[in-house]
């Protein structure tokens, strides 16, 4: 069985003012209501 990738604990989103806690497997600097604010950011998946 493979391991899960987890991020840090206690990460928060750094957007101004955010107080967020991201989530370990949340492996972004941004919670997810502001990381669609950064479209360049932003990673979508294609599936094929």
């Amino acid at each position: 069985m493979q391991k899960v990738k987890v991020s840090h604990k206690g990460r928060k989103c750094k957007f101004l003012h955010c107080k967020h806690v991201l989530s370990i497997y949340n492996h972004e600097e941004y919670c997810h209501i502001h990381l669609s604010q950064f479209p360049h950011v932003y990673k979508f998946k294609i599936s094929k």
